[in-house]
């Protein structure tokens, strides 16, 4: 059993994941192991990754295409031998001392009585956009203050690549059906806000690779696609607010509770849709995004 368990999908990696493997047996923190799961893959990615677990000794699995959060999930699920879990990109590029500073601020949290056997908890760090030929082009770090429950229904601070929890969040995660939480780590920021403790490090441990196929890319084109999403179908806001209140509802405080009902209403709800659209606080740090935001609130998409 090591201390971390390292969960990484892979679909389609040939091009970029040998280098993310060798960031990953580059690090300082030695004390962990590789569970990598291909995501259906129909280049070479299967192939290389064979020969590449031949000589790190990773465990690989393969399977269907579940999509990017069913293939995280299914490893969340059934990797159970671990006290901590760090997701990973199979396009990215980890700095060396990457899980050293996760592993230490929680074994410092521990010390402090900060984080428990039963407490769940969570590590992200800062990192930078990277594109092709390692150039930065964007820089993410979300700060903790102001950072609350009522922030993650409708924004998402935390990237699954910068990421480490403990095992009290892994199984809470793992209650969630896979189709309805929308985003993996989304999830894990609604469940530790609700009922755990949280540390955003303001340095740098992660080089994030933007390029088309990238499904985290942060950009213009992605925030219309979800746009448009939201106002054919079901928003995924609408659909995590649910799940999480299917879970874990009866387990929360008040005023969390009164925060999350306004979002889970089956039907069009007028008294709910002003408070969200006209709540004097800010739902999202951007003001393009807060403005279409409250304008779905408005019209019952969110």
């Amino acid at each position: 059993m090591s201390k971390v368990a390292i969960l990484l999908s892979s679909f389609n990696g040939e091009e970029y994941i040998k280098e993310q493997i060798e960031s990953i047996y580059s690090q300082t923190f030695t004390d962990f192991h590789l569970y990598i799961r291909d995501d259906g893959s129909n280049d070479k990615c299967i192939e290389m990754l064979k020969t590449l677990s031949k000589q790190y000794g990773f465990t690989l699995y393969t399977g269907e295409n579940l999509g990017f959060v069913g293939s995280f999930m299914w490893l969340l699920r059934n990797v159970n031998d671990a006290d901590y879990y760090a997701f990973a990109d199979q396009d990215d590029i980890w700095k060396v001392e990457k899980l050293e500073k996760a592993f230490s601020w929680f074994e410092q949290s521990i010390e402090k009585g900060i984080v428990n056997s039963r407490r769940p908890a969570l590590y992200h760090s800062a990192y930078d956009v990277v594109d092709d030929e390692g150039k930065t082009v964007d820089h993410f770090f979300f700060p903790d203050k102001g950072y609350d429950f009522r922030r993650t229904i409708t924004e998402n601070h935390y990237s699954g690549f910068s990421m480490m929890i403990n095992k009290p969040l892994r199984n809470l995660m793992i209650r969630g059906e896979d189709t309805k939480i929308g985003y993996h780590d989304w999830w894990a920021a609604m469940i530790v806000h609700a009922f755990g403790v949280a540390h955003s490090d303001a340095e740098v441990m992660a080089y994030h690779r933007a390029h088309g196929d990238n499904v985290t890319t942060f950009n213009l084109l992605t925030r219309i696609r979800w746009l448009n999403a939201s106002l054919k179908e079901e928003s995924d806001i609408h659909k995590r607010a649910l799940e999480f209140d299917r879970c874990f509802g009866a387990k929360l405080k008040h005023s969390d509770k009164k925060y999350i009902e306004m979002f889970c209403d089956e039907q069009y709800n007028i008294a709910h849709a002003l408070k969200k659209c006209l709540y004097h606080r800010r739902w999202r740090p951007i003001i393009s995004s807060e403005i279409v935001v409250r304008l779905l609130m408005l019209c019952g998409r969110i």
